[in-house]
């Protein structure tokens, strides 16, 4: 039996508890879509003979935090990493071992054109080094003349 309606009436209540369980796990996967929108990657460090050594999974949520598990071997968790961005395109990094203690923090500044300094503290803070990133050099000109290898070139 099909019946009719116009959007001017009200549903039947037959009508109702359906599209309540049709349009509810619809809704509620569409927010949770809008909730979840961070990024996710995986880096795998592998040794010299190409044994995985460890894992790194890095999750980058809105706001620009990013959140980095380094995993070993078996998936224990050996350490964590949190950057938070700041106000004037600075960060703060939290490192932390498998056990949630502080084991040192850097902060990076950003200096004249794209370069930056990162200052790098052990977990007492005290300063542990520092390290500055130079803006990206353009790449030169290949000047060189090209070398035709190919059988057709060579001498007879």
């Amino acid at each position: 039996m099909i019946s009719s309606f116009s959007l001017n009436e009200p549903l039947p209540t037959s009508v109702l508890p359906v599209m309540k369980a049709i349009h509810l796990p619809a809704l509620l996967s569409l927010s949770l879509a809008t909730i979840l929108t961070a990024q996710t990657c995986r880096e795998v460090v592998r040794d010299a003979s190409g044994r995985i050594v460890h894992t790194i999974d890095r999750q980058k949520s809105t706001g620009g935090r990013v959140q980095a598990t380094t995993r070993d071997t078996s998936g224990r968790i050996i350490g964590t990493a949190t950057t938070k961005p700041k106000a004037g395109g600075s960060a703060q990094t939290t490192y932390r071992d498998a056990s949630g203690r502080l084991t040192g923090t850097a902060t990076t500044q950003p200096t004249a054109g794209t370069s930056s300094r990162t200052t790098y503290r052990d977990a007492s803070g005290h300063l542990a080094g520092s390290a500055e990133q130079a803006a990206a050099q353009p790449p030169t000109p290949n000047t060189a003349t090209p070398r035709d290898d190919s059988p057709a070139a060579r001498p007879r």
